[in-house]
């Protein structure tokens, strides 16, 4: 009896020995490294390929798969048999730089799929086309340095500013706390977002892209009715619908995935971040207009102060107020201590709903009695000829 059992465990040992030669002969990539060689003029050895850059912390085998990523004769090749596009191997050579950090995926993986990062519980899939540039922050602190290479990364900045996202945003010890501070956004995890309303992969790239499209339909927020009995009502994002094009929202996601808390050595900078030049202007109206974009007040109060964005449950009309009409409610002072101090919590219009989610902030520690002057000179420049002369009040 006790030798039966011992033949038939050592048929099944045989079994799944040979089970496992033949699913590690039907590997993918060696499947792929087979077609090269038919292909090649000189064909290359069977077996995984692996690039370790320990100052980066990365073991990546892409080039496993890639296997003439550093010919430029293959330029014309199909994937993944093709050269790197461009020349930014010189300057990235892959036994410096390896392949993830640049393009993100998982470098351990040994298929097409987990290498990608295109799986469960792996939440930095490979970034495909214009995102890679998001990357190139890492090293290269001044973006206006490498605007030829990385031109979206560039313009998503320029927008972050335009938009006057700081006003609400803090990003690097600089801005406000109305919402989430955006120094790590790109760090963030996936069970920090909500992924219902996301139409396209859930991604943290494609959450960002659908949430500057359109913030109110990713973040509607609950209804009284839709929560369980005496919770209390969750407004919707109070983030503008600013109408962005697809390439204005792809920009800022861009910016956005750019922002992360990756540390590299310092020998990899290659740049840091260029100080924001001082406002020169040659008047104190024009002063006081820089002020205004540099803090991000169009962000809230929109472009020329006039107005137009969504709060919820604030008793202004549900929206920020405009600035058009400050000189015929303010003195100068009475503005400045305004501005200064803020205002919130606001009142609600439904005592009995959520708090607003916009707010005036304190500025008092963050803006200069010089620019407090200037933006106040430039508030009053905004009234219109009809409320000119009239008489302000405290």
């Amino acid at each position: 009896m006790k030798r039966q059992i011992f033949v038939l465990l050592s048929l099944a040992t045989l079994v799944v020995f040979l089970m496992a030669w033949a699913a590690d002969s039907r590997k993918e990539w060696v499947g792929i490294q087979e077609r090269f060689n038919a292909r090649a003029a000189k064909p290359e050895p069977i077996g995984i390929r692996q690039i370790m850059v320990a100052p980066l912390n990365r073991i990546d085998r892409c080039t496993t798969c890639h296997l003439a990523i550093d010919r430029p004769k293959a330029a014309q090749a199909e994937q993944p048999f093709t050269a790197h596009p461009g020349d930014y191997l010189k300057s990235h050579p892959v036994e410096k730089f390896a392949c993830t950090v640049c393009h993100a995926g998982q470098g351990l993986a040994t298929t097409v799929q987990a290498g990608h990062g295109e799986v469960r519980h792996w939440e930095q899939p490979l970034l495909r086309g214009a995102l890679v540039q998001s990357s190139c922050a890492k090293c290269h602190g001044d973006l206006e340095t490498i605007k030829a290479y990385a031109p979206m990364l560039v313009r998503g900045r320029q927008l972050f500013k335009e938009e006057g996202c700081i006003g609400c945003h803090a990003l690097h010890g600089f801005g406000q706390t109305v919402s989430v501070d955006l120094s790590e956004a790109g760090s963030k995890n996936l069970h920090q977002l909500d992924m219902t309303f996301v139409k396209g992969p859930h991604t943290l790239s494609q959450w960002l892209y659908e949430h500057f499209k359109d913030p109110q339909r990713i973040t509607p927020g609950f209804t009284r009715q839709e929560l369980p009995q005496g919770e209390m009502e969750i407004a919707p994002t109070a983030m503008p619908n600013y109408r962005l094009t697809d390439e204005e929202a792809q920009a800022l996601t861009i910016y956005m995935m750019s922002l992360t808390d990756e540390q590299v050595p310092g020998k990899y900078v290659k740049s840091l971040a260029a100080p924001e030049p001082p406002i020169t202007t040659e008047n104190a109206v024009a002063y006081g207009r820089a002020v205004f974009d540099k803090y991000g007040c169009v962000g809230c109060h929109g472009q020329n102060g006039q107005g137009g964005r969504n709060n919820w449950n604030a008793v202004d009309g549900q929206q920020v107020p405009a600035l058009t009409y400050v000189k015929a409610g303010y003195t100068k002072e009475a503005l400045k201590a305004f501005i200064a101090r803020g205002s919130q919590p606001l009142a609600k219009l439904d005592p009995h709903g959520p708090s607003p989610s916009l707010y005036m902030p304190r500025w008092q520690e963050k803006i200069s009695d010089e620019e407090l002057n200037a933006l106040v000179e430039y508030l009053y420049r905004l009234a219109p000829d009809e409320t000119a002369s009239a008489a302000p009040t405290p």
